[in-house]
């Protein structure tokens, strides 16, 4: 469904893209991540046809991502939700039902949206965030797509909206939907992709899948009293030591030995606190840490 072959994109001198080579299959669901400036609106909108590669090539269904027939299979939900707020929502969807030959009906649009009588006799605009964006979600599979295209798609959405969005995609997946989307969220990677294309500083990092990637060698985040501090500090086997009123953390990929040492000073294992940090973790804490 999805062909991308030695796709590079260079803006100004610069390599934002860098020999990307990547294949979804029909009815695959997969997830782009990467921390902030690694590439991935570029590489979305090349994909999309919006903007045009350097080198290389994109196919969507066999053809260029503007083919006509690519038109009607092809849905996107951008970052930015670009839905007329002056009209009602019950406006909104008739309008959009009117463009496509065959489009979703009323129950089935219903089925998927939820919202109350008064909720679609509503201005748009009045909306919540949340609910604009699970209506401009909605208005994308209006036309019955085959192909999703998500970008950041439960941003500014809340917990119960989130929730009912991935409920949807979950039904999607059942009807052999092909989506391609983008987050922030760890839970949602985990929990919905098939499959991980991690992107950084341009490049494509991996191809994998979430239990994959969770059983890659794992770094422990420990935590423990403050009085172990100096017992810490003497260990070679650990970094990036941080300190509390009360505590002290670091990070370390051998805790066998780290253990041993912390029981000859008298740690119990009681004391320890003790996470597993895959470089998911890793990628999903830097991309959170660049945009606080």
């Amino acid at each position: 469904m999805i062909e991308v072959q030695a796709l590079e994109k260079i803006i100004k001198g610069r390599t934002i893209l860098s020999t990307i080579s990547f294949e979804i299959k029909s009815g695959e669901c997969v997830a782009l991540i990467g921390p902030n400036g690694a590439g991935k609106t570029t590489l979305m909108s090349c994909l999309l046809g919006d903007r045009k590669a350097t080198k290389g090539q994109v196919l969507l269904d066999g053809l260029p991502p503007h083919a006509q027939s690519n038109k009607e299979k092809v849905a996107v939900l951008p970052q930015e939700d670009a839905i007329p707020t002056d009209l009602k929502v019950k406006e909104l969807l008739r309008f959009f039902q009117a463009i496509y030959k065959d489009s979703l009906t009323d129950v089935e649009i219903d089925s998927l949206l939820r919202f109350s009588p008064e909720q679609k006799n509503q201005l748009a605009g009045k909306l919540s965030g949340g609910q604009k964006r699970l209506l401009a979600f909605v208005i994308c599979l209006i036309g019955k797509p085959k192909l999703l295209f998500l970008d950041e798609p439960t941003a500014g959405m809340d917990t119960s909206t989130r929730q009912r969005f991935w409920e949807i995609v979950h039904e999607l997946k059942e009807k052999g939907v092909t989506i391609f989307y983008t987050s922030h969220y760890i839970e949602e990677v985990e929990h919905t992709a098939e499959r991980i294309l991690v992107l950084h500083q341009g490049r494509l990092l991996r191809d994998t899948t979430p239990f994959a990637m969770r059983s890659e060698e794992q770094e422990k985040e420990v935590t423990l009293p403050i009085a172990f501090s100096v017992v810490v500090e003497s260990l070679a086997e650990i970094n990036e030591i941080s300190y509390k009123q009360d505590t002290v953390s670091f990070k370390t990929r051998a805790i066998e030995q780290v253990w041993a040492s912390l029981q000859e000073a008298g740690c119990r294992i009681s004391d320890l606190e003790v996470q597993n940090k895959t470089l998911l973790n890793s990628l999903f804490d830097k991309t959170r840490e660049e945009e606080s």
